[in-house]
């Protein structure tokens, strides 16, 4: 099982409506609005790493989201 920490830096939505969007999307475990650098932490669980882009892929696509960082457990 792998563990990410996906980080989303928002424009023109606000953070607690991407958190409602991001829960929805399969992987996705906890997510947390923030203050500071990002704006919305997601954690996401998979199968294995090579299951982590699309999940960033799906997060990308809300609205709102300007930029993605992710940060994958070793």
């Amino acid at each position: 099982m792998t563990l990410a920490f996906l980080l989303l830096s928002l424009d023109g939505n606000t953070p607690a409506q991407v958190a409602r969007e991001a829960q929805q999307v399969p992987g996705v475990v906890e997510v947390y609005p923030t203050m500071g650098p990002y704006d919305v932490v997601v954690v996401v669980r998979a199968e294995a790493t090579r299951d982590i882009p699309a999940v960033a892929e799906r997060l990308r696509r809300i609205h709102g989201v300007v930029q993605l960082v992710s940060c994958v457990a070793v």
